[in-house]
């Protein structure tokens, strides 16, 4: 009997989680009132809860004041995490220029991104954007899904923005641990598509053959970074490789020990006939004159 009523009261708890509603940090409105319908989608009844200051066109109360409005009226499945709930009036600006401009930017980082919503709202209430400015874009904004960028006027006026992306990248994770100066493919690394959310640093996102190696230790099923990676050693030091020599559409190749390794397009020493020459990776064990 008590298994049973332990259940009932489990089941009836997880019934009550379910059903109940959390409520958002901030609420953006049309009017210059909060109504009952900016919270709940089509209540049987709508009521003004609050009016929004008109300078500041926006107002911040305490989330126990709200809970208890909504309880007043019969709503008593919801809930929050956040001490104060944000109102803010939305702004009659057209958006549209700036948004492509956000859209633009990121796939300009991400070539295989796909952006499926944007958010985009001025930090302040603007009546009208201003005929003519730039738009700039703070280092690293694209590391993450959400932040601020401004627009700049030709009288030096700056007005910031906050944006939220929804998106999806395609990216590089490890298979397993790999070790410092492993060379890096298919075989340690895997292509997975994930939702945009934050990095530290820019992502793997093109793994060409014989291009990377470990900067160092990776653990495994982690995001690879460019911070991850540097340039493979397409030549070892003490390495026999292929020097070719190209002369009047003559190709001219022999052999030498390489006195230094070195990656694609580095100038290293190699020694061929008891002489140093200086020569230009540009393969795997080879290099040219």
């Amino acid at each position: 009997m008590k298994t049973l009523q332990k259940a009932l009261f489990i089941l009836l708890f997880l019934s009550t989680l379910l059903l109940s509603q959390e409520l958002q940090q901030e609420y953006i409105i049309e009017n210059d009132s909060v109504k009952l319908s900016d919270i709940i989608k089509n209540p049987k009844k709508d009521y003004t809860l609050f009016n929004i200051n008109k300078t500041r066109h926006s107002k911040r109360v305490r989330s126990s004041e709200l809970l208890e409005k909504l309880q007043s009226y019969g709503y008593n499945n919801f809930h929050t995490k956040h001490t104060y709930i944000q109102f803010s009036q939305k702004s009659p600006i057209n958006t549209t220029k700036l948004k492509n401009a956000l859209i633009d930017y990121y796939k300009q980082k991400y070539k295989n991104i796909t952006i499926n919503k944007i958010s985009l709202k001025p930090v302040k209430y603007m009546l009208y954007l201003p005929k003519n400015y730039i738009i700039k874009f703070p280092r690293n904004t694209y590391l993450s899904h959400k932040g601020i960028f401004y627009i700049k006027t030709p009288q030096n006026r700056e007005l910031f923005f906050d944006y939220m992306i929804q998106a999806t990248i395609t990216l590089y994770k490890t298979k397993k641990e790999i070790q410092k100066g492993e060379a890096l493919s298919s075989l340690n690394l895997q292509k997975k598509s994930i939702i945009l959310d934050k990095f530290t640093a820019s992502p793997l996102m093109e793994l060409p053959a014989n291009r990377y190696e470990a900067k160092h230790r990776l653990k495994d099923g982690i995001i690879v970074t460019q911070r991850d990676i540097q340039g493979l050693h397409l030549v070892k030091r003490g390495a026999n490789i292929v020097v070719s020599l190209h002369d009047n559409g003559i190709e001219i190749t022999f052999s030498a020990k390489a006195l230094q390794s070195g990656r694609m397009g580095d100038m290293i020493s190699v020694l061929h006939e008891n002489k140093k020459i200086r020569v230009k990776v540009s393969g795997k064990n080879r290099a040219e004159i």
